[in-house]
């Protein structure tokens, strides 16, 4: 098994994904995962892969402004695969479906979406060792849960929510099978290497907290009784009226999440974080992630170098998972855009130190606009601010 990542800053999607093509072998080639910014027509792309690959599967999701790969940081407009080769006991199978909440209910479009990736992989009726989903924002807790049901058991999952440049609703995902600019996508990985995977934030909680006394949906008016606004501004004393309140709220507020203890690891919580994403007309605060009434919140804070070293850390905490002395293949790594942004100039040393953890093996990364993944405790989540990855690795034949 070995992966390769490819890029092209062709803004002709036909040419883009040509130029790609050149850069990538056929032998053995099993599935192509690609990443893209908001200029790329979702349509034409999965019209020019299907083209260019007819045999493989695809899938596909938009990224906040630039991907990342092993060869460097590319700000967009670019496109990027990554090419996973298997020539062992292997099937990739992918699925896609639009979300419309006057129809079925969320789960029976989970089923039909993970029924449609089994029968793609010819698996129909077994378990994958690996989920990567691809959602448009608004439903992640939803599709979490029904994956879970469906199998009934715990599938590892990674993934992260389609993403654009300004939170404008200009993302998009597809596959083999179609597109989306509301609904889900995900591929089911039955490779013939290990695979572990890691999620873990990269704040810790200050000593403010307090209960969700009301929200709706994934807007949260009030903590503690208070105008949820308000309170976050005390919290944070960034006096959110004297700049843009959309670019502050979701490029500062990166330093500054929401954090819930998502569960507890030998007497200690870990936490899954709410990004806001702009203050609302109601003095409430929006978010890409759903929260609770009753739900104790905390102010979570995070410093620039926790920032710059978690996603190296979150590689390092996959792959010690593993028992046996193995070699790393590549990885696939989820990035939360909000910290991207924050960090801007220091983008080159995250590259470094994850390059330094890899070995200079491949890997992806979009930015994306909420993170999935397995937590310590072994249960799946959805939160924001989050840092998901999956590594493959085989047998290390050298000892």
């Amino acid at each position: 098994m070995l992966c390769q990542s490819v890029i092209s800053h062709l803004t002709n999607e036909e040419h883009a994904v040509a130029a790609i093509k050149e850069q990538i072998a056929h032998d053995h080639l099993a599935m192509l995962i690609c990443y893209y910014t908001e200029e790329y027509s979702s349509h034409k792309l999965q019209h020019s892969f299907r083209q260019h690959f007819p045999a493989i599967p695809v899938h596909g999701a938009s990224s906040c402004r630039a991907i990342m790969t092993d060869k460097g940081f590319h700000p967009g407009p670019v496109v990027g695969v990554f090419a996973i080769y298997d020539s062992g006991s292997n099937a990739y199978g992918t699925g896609i479906s639009d979300i419309d909440e006057s129809s079925d209910g969320v789960t029976e479009i989970v089923f039909k979406t993970l029924d449609m990736a089994l029968h793609n992989a010819d698996r129909a009726g077994e378990v994958p060792s690996l989920i990567l989903l691809h959602a448009t924002p608004g439903n992640e807790e939803s599709i979490i849960e029904a994956i879970d049901q469906k199998f009934g058991t715990l599938v590892p999952i990674i993934g992260g929510s389609a993403a654009d440049n300004q939170v404008k609703g200009n993302w998009s995902i597809f596959t083999t099978q179609g597109t989306s600019i509301k609904g889900i996508s995900l591929t089911v990985f039955f490779s013939s290497q290990s695979i572990f995977t890691a999620f873990s934030a990269g704040h810790t909680p200050t000593e403010l907290s307090g209960l969700v006394t009301k929200v709706s949906d994934r807007v949260l008016l009030e903590i503690d009784g208070k105008p949820a606004s308000s309170v976050y501004k005390d919290w944070t004393k960034i006096h959110l009226d004297e700049y843009n309140q959309e670019q502050l709220i979701f490029d500062i507020a990166t330093a500054y999440p929401l954090g819930r203890v998502a569960g507890q690891l030998y007497d200690y919580p870990y936490f899954k974080l709410s990004h806001p994403v702009r203050e609302t007309t109601e003095n409430g605060i929006e978010l890409f992630s759903t929260v609770d009434l009753g739900e104790r919140i905390y102010l979570m804070q995070g410093c620039k170098d926790q920032l710059i070293s978690r996603a190296a850390r979150v590689i390092n905490a996959a792959f010690w998972q593993k028992l046996e002395d193995s070699r790393k293949i590549g990885v696939i790594n989820i990035f939360c855009a909000g910290p991207m942004i924050h960090l801007k100039h220091d983008i080159d040393s995250v590259l470094k130190q994850l390059l330094d953890e890899l070995d200079d093996k491949p890997f992806i990364c979009p930015f994306t606009f909420g993170e999935q993944g397995r937590f310590v405790g072994g249960e799946n989540g959805h939160g924001n601010l989050m840092i998901s990855s999956a590594i493959f690795h085989s047998p290390d034949e050298s000892k």
